[in-house]
């Protein structure tokens, strides 16, 4: 009698083990597969894939496949509509004003005050994303932003005749700041609007230069140093939180791992996307005038002021904290 009352109880763990072993989460990604932060994403799941033995699969949906905008998706996986998902940072700005920092202009040099700003803004970010019920797993930057152009712009007076595309508001505002329109357009309209005159600049890297094929619509990229705007992979808390902890565990060994790896890799794509766009006939504009600098430097500071005003006292912790180090 006690092994016939044991039976439904052994049925039930192998069910719920079964039911867990097919856990599967579709992940957003914007970028083609081609692109290093796509490629650092599928690493990603290879590797939470193999620690749980397949317990969690997360299945990425890359090219924008599920057929959301980047705007949309603090708040799409915050409700678990999508569980986990791969989002440039400024692209959600309007819900938290901190996730503007990563793209205010001229904040940053080269890849080390990068990661000094990550660093220093980190626990911000996580907080911010737990207010919407999300959880950072890791963050990658793209390589420095820079102008692509038509034409060589050296004054800023060049700047009164672009329509540029942009990729948040603070991009947006910049050139504004420079009296050249801002166009905000999705990437897989990007190159039809260079085609057609809709746009005739783009302020984005040299590695979505490459995914653009940009040397085909444009003849100049100027590199200024915009910015290094973070991409960040979030996921829906409640959902890890169900997960077992060794799976959660697996998860961000994971996370871990591919933040450190992708990070180089974020150089080496800079590099070989500068080779290939020189190889495709694009001119590289690695100083600009003084003249022009100057004028862009003033831009920065406006926004930098604006964005305090918005982030009030943590906005001014994060800048002290980054300044400190």
């Amino acid at each position: 009698m006690k092994l016939l009352r044991l039976i439904p109880i052994v049925f039930l763990f192998i069910f719920a083990a079964s039911v867990f072993a097919q856990t599967r989460w579709n992940m957003h990604v914007a970028w083609p597969e081609s692109n290093f932060h796509t490629e650092g994403v599928l690493r990603f799941a290879e590797l939470v894939g193999e620690r749980t033995n397949g317990g969690l699969n997360i299945v990425v949906q890359s090219g924008g496949a599920l057929g959301f905008e980047g705007q949309e998706m603090l708040r799409v996986v915050g409700n678990g509509t999508v569980p986990i998902a791969e989002v440039l940072m400024g692209n959600v700005l309007g819900s938290e004003p901190v996730f503007g920092l990563t793209s205010l202009p001229l904040l940053v040099e080269d890849y080390e005050g990068a990661r000094a700003l990550y660093d220093a803004a980190k626990p911000a970010y996580e907080a911010a994303l737990e207010r919407n019920n999300v959880m950072l797993l890791y963050a990658v930057p793209w390589p420095p932003s820079g102008v692509f152009t038509k034409e060589e712009v050296t004054t800023p007076s060049g700047f009164n005749t672009l329509k540029v595309r942009t990729y948040d508001s603070n991009s947006a505002e910049f050139v504004q700041g420079l009296d050249a329109q801002g166009v905000a357009l999705p990437f897989s309209e990007l190159f039809t609007a260079l085609s057609t005159g809709l746009v005739n600049a783009v302020l984005t890297s040299s590695s979505t230069g490459v995914d653009a094929t940009l040397w085909e619509v444009t003849g100049y990229f100027a590199r200024i140093d915009y910015a290094y705007p973070l991409n960040m992979v979030i996921v829906n808390r409640e959902m890890f939180e169900a997960l077992p902890e060794e799976t959660q565990q697996a998860v961000l060994d994971a996370a871990a791992e591919v933040e450190q790896m992708q990070w180089e890799a974020s150089r080496r794509a800079d590099e070989e996307a500068l080779s290939r766009l020189r190889e495709g006939g694009i001119t590289m504009v690695d100083e600009v005038s003084g003249e022009l600098n100057s004028a862009m430097q003033e831009v920065a500071a406006s926004l930098e002021e604006a964005w305090l005003e918005e982030a009030g006292e943590m906005g001014q912790e994060v800048l002290n904290r980054f300044n400190a180090q």
